[in-house]
Parts: C-alpha cells; sequence; structure tokens
C-alpha cells in the first residue's frame, strides 16, 4: 500500500504504480492546480494489502460510515465517501472530511486484492465515462 501526502511522495511513486494508476493520480494532481500538499491525501490500496493497513493510514474504516456509525451490512448503512468510480482497472473513493483536505482511496482492481474490499467498491461504484 502506498500512502501519498505530498508532491515528493508522488514522485516516488510514479516508478512503482501501473501506468493507468499513476495517470490518474497526476490527473487528480492537475485538477487541485498542481499540488496536493495540504490538499489531497492518495491511499493505494493494493493486492496483497489488508483492509487493517488501510484503516491505520485512513484513521477510520472505509466500512464504517462515521457520521452515523453504521457498519457496511447494516440495514442503516450508507458509504461515508463522497463518491466512488469504477475505473476498470481500479476503484476510486472520495473522502472530503474537512473543508481543506480530500482522501482518495485508490483500490487497484487485480488479482490478488482484498475480496471484502473489491466487493464493497462493486457494490457501490458509478462506471466512469
Amino acid at each position: 500500500m502506498l500512502v501519498i501526502s505530498d508532491g515528493a511522495a508522488l514522485e516516488r511513486a510514479q516508478t512503482l504504480l501501473p501506468d493507468t494508476i499513476r495517470d490518474l493520480l497526476l490527473l487528480r494532481r492537475d485538477q487541485l492546480g498542481g499540488e496536493i500538499d495540504g490538499h489531497a491525501r492518495f491511499v493505494v490500496f493494493e493486492p496483497g494489502d489488508r483492509p487493517c493497513w488501510l484503516e491505520d493510514a485512513m484513521g477510520f474504516s472505509v466500512f464504517q460510515n462515521i457520521a452515523s456509525g453504521a457498519w457496511h451490512g447494516d440495514p442503516d448503512f450508507t458509504p461515508g465517501w463522497e463518491w466512488i468510480e469504477d475505473h476498470g482497472h481500479c476503484w476510486e473513493m472520495a473522502f472530503q472530511l474537512t473543508d481543506d483536505l480530500t482522501h482518495a482511496v485508490i483500490v487497484v482492481n487485480a488479482p490478488g486484492v482484498c475480496r471484502r474490499v473489491a466487493d464493497l467498491c462493486r457494490a457501490y461504484a458509478l462506471q466512469s465515462a
């Protein structure tokens, strides 16, 4: 799993990521005016990563709506993200917890990715155009 919270980390991560993921992160950076420092935090969840690692990196679980307290599987669960999109090669979740900082979770859609996380993404994601 990669946690990218500034331009230097994004620069280092570019050589570690598939081109499709790298291009998505660079697009998001450009949409933020070319700088992510203090504006965005990217977490790339890769095959072999565990949900507890994602929770540790984010400070909360993607399986819980932190506003309502409901967990995925509860009858009153609604996701806590602002949106989720299926890009085919990955899912992208955006969490806007403050006015200043967006947390974006990129879940790589590849063999070996945690089934529980992938199933959550499939259940709620919109297909990208």
